[in-house]
């Protein structure tokens, strides 16, 4: 299971899109994933430069495919308050999951990571609870049992 529970953040104070992509940076480096918190900033905005990572009913899967990180990696943030993404529907963003994938090799978990979350948060029960979900504990469990993607897939 690639999202662990130390990588799921609720109720997060941030109030900009680079507020968001330094905190992953350095959650990477924290979680040993990655070396260099700035290599790895960078490499978001360089993929979010190409095309907003925002989708609709304010999520947004921002990501890196990037010889930066040696492990993959997920993390949730849930935003107190939404902020501006620009996403498919012009709403604010208010959940997020942060996804960093090694570059050698990584192409296919890339898009199997991408395509998990995307044919979940489409379903209204999944999108629902990443919105109430009381607790990190909970959160896990529930994601746990929708999204079944193993590091070695």
């Amino acid at each position: 299971m690639l999202i662990a529970r130390e990588n799921i953040f609720l109720n997060q104070a941030f109030t900009s899109k680079q507020e968001i992509f330094r905190f992953l940076a350095r959650h990477a480096v924290a979680q040993g994933w990655a070396e260099s918190a700035a290599a790895i900033e960078a490499d978001l905005w360089q993929r979010e430069q190409q095309y907003s990572t925002g989708f609709e009913n304010q999520i947004a899967i921002p990501h890196a495919k990037t010889a930066n990180v040696s492990q993959t990696g997920v993390i949730f943030i849930r935003l107190a308050q939404p902020i501006e993404w620009e996403s498919l529907d012009d709403q604010p963003v208010q959940i997020i999951f942060g996804l960093l994938v090694p570059e050698s090799g990584a192409k296919v978990l890339h898009l199997q990571i991408i395509n998990s979350l995307a044919s979940q948060i489409v379903e209204d029960d999944f999108r629902q609870f990443l919105f109430i979900a009381e607790s990190e504990n909970a959160l896990f469990e529930f994601m746990k049992s929708r999204i079944a993607i193993e590091e070695d897939a």
